[in-house]
């Protein structure tokens, strides 16, 4: 009697959904597919910065503030230096709105660049977890950071309005847009030195110390012409140089800037996301080994 044949056996059912064979691979797509998450978790660092304050939120504020007044006094009644601006203010608020735009500027990139550099490690509980976007750590950091961004581009605006005792112009209405491309630069240089931090425990250090350096270099403090020419490559070559320099043509002085400045803007972003993603993207299997 032949042996029956064999059959192959059934297929086997899932239950529940099918796993997502690009759950580290969701691109930048996640951060918005994910977008939820993200804003849960920025709205938990905004909670977890001001815990046991009796002021909270209002930190945002007031620490620029007494950060302003330290500045000017220190680099304008001490210094003597100036801004170049006027606008028919007196010169010390002149002096003082010009710091602040400068001031503001870069404390939202540096917080997320500093911040996104170590968001991977900070959050090794979560990396491990097989169906979470790494992608979404640095993300939520530098939202983070636009987010206080935009409390204190208020709080200068109002100061600005009171100084002129004028209105604000179109122009304003180009600052959502600067502060979306300064997103995809911080968020593309985050996204590279969180991967290189995985590996190095000193990158933190060391991006501390550069972004200190790079406070002086950029024109926070002072005006770009105060450059020496022999400099000037300097100055074009910092992207912060750019970003802190149109904020101040738009908001301080009521003007377009070159239409140079927004195409440099654009490229260093564009080019900022594409290598920090691709970077991100081919590490980011291994987190989990490293942290």
């Amino acid at each position: 009697m032949p042996a029956p044949a064999l059959r192959p056996p059934p297929p086997v059912r899932r239950i529940g959904p099918e796993p997502d064979p690009g759950h580290h691979t969701g691109g930048l797509a996640a951060l918005w597919t994910h977008r939820s998450l993200v804003a849960t978790f920025v709205l938990n660092d905004l909670k977890q910065r001001y815990t046991g304050s009796s002021i909270g939120f209002f930190w945002t504020v007031i620490t620029p503030l007494l950060e302003l007044a330290t500045y000017t006094f220190v680099f304008h009644f001490v210094l003597g230096l100036r801004d170049g601006y006027g606008n028919g203010q007196a010169e010390w608020a002149s002096y003082a709105i010009f710091l602040f735009c400068g001031m503001v500027t870069w404390s939202g990139i540096q917080e997320g660049i500093i911040r996104s550099t170590t968001s991977i490690a900070d959050h090794a509980h979560l990396i491990k977890k097989v169906n979470f976007h790494a992608i979404t750590l640095p993300g939520y950091v530098v939202a983070s950071a636009v987010l206080n961004q935009v409390i204190r581009l208020g709080v200068l605006l109002t100061f600005i309005l009171l100084a002129t005792r004028g209105g604000m112009t179109w122009h304003v209405l180009l600052v959502p847009p600067i502060l979306a491309a300064q997103a995809g630069f911080v968020l593309g240089v985050g996204m590279l030195l969180a991967t290189v931090s995985t590996y190095f425990k000193d990158t933190v250090h060391i991006v501390k110390a550069a972004m200190l350096l790079l406070m002086f270099v950029t024109p926070v403090f002072y005006g770009p012409e105060a450059y020496p020419p022999r400099l000037d490559l300097i100055k074009q070559l910092n992207p912060m140089s750019h970003l802190v320099g149109i904020y101040r043509q738009l908001l301080i002085n009521q003007e377009l800037p070159d239409s140079r400045t927004f195409i440099i803007i654009g490229v260093i972003a564009l080019f900022s996301l594409l290598v920090g993603y691709s970077v991100f993207h081919h590490h980011q299997d291994r987190f989990a080994d490293h942290v």
